[in-house]
């Protein structure tokens, strides 16, 4: 009987404290294209005030890909990514400015987990290597001997090696 008093309790206390949580944030928007499938763009709202500390793996060796891994990603952006993502958003000055010498795990991680928007996680995972293969070429990343795989301790242990 008393089991029973304590979990009535208990769930009582549980609903009353999700009624007076205060701590919450709004989700970061992004800009896309107008015809994606997540519907209107949303303006980003930046803190003028806010620190970002960018890791740097500049003592680590680049990442391996293979030509026809990359060759698969740009298929894989063309019919998937496209949709939402100019290509330009990720190659060029930008992408080199906010990834070179970064680990290749942080953005294959950002992208696994986040894209496509309508449903993250959603792609396999060879599309996920794939992509971010193509994203390497793109940013005139050498070529390796190996494709990149979903190791996770091999891409903590190699950079995006971009110009």
């Amino acid at each position: 009987m008393h089991v029973r008093w304590i979990v009535i309790a208990g769930v009582t206390f549980a609903a009353a404290c999700a009624g007076t949580m205060t701590n919450v944030r709004a989700p970061m928007g992004a800009n896309l294209l107008p015809e994606a499938k997540t519907g209107a763009a949303t303006p980003l709202r930046f803190d003028p005030n806010a620190k970002v500390i960018l890791s740097s793996a500049a003592g680590l060796p680049p990442a391996s890909y293979l030509p026809s891994q990359a060759e698969r990603g740009a298929m894989v952006y063309a019919g998937t990514c496209a949709s939402c993502h100019e290509v330009g958003k990720f190659v060029g000055p930008a992408f080199v400015e906010s990834w070179k010498d970064r680990r290749v795990y942080d953005f294959y991680a950002l992208v696994r987990s986040t894209m496509p928007l309508d449903n993250p996680g959603g792609l396999k995972e060879q599309e996920y290597l794939d992509v971010t293969a193509y994203i390497l070429r793109a940013n005139h990343a050498p070529a390796g001997t190996d494709s990149l795989k979903a190791d996770t301790l091999v891409m903590r242990k190699t950079r995006i090696a971009v110009q």
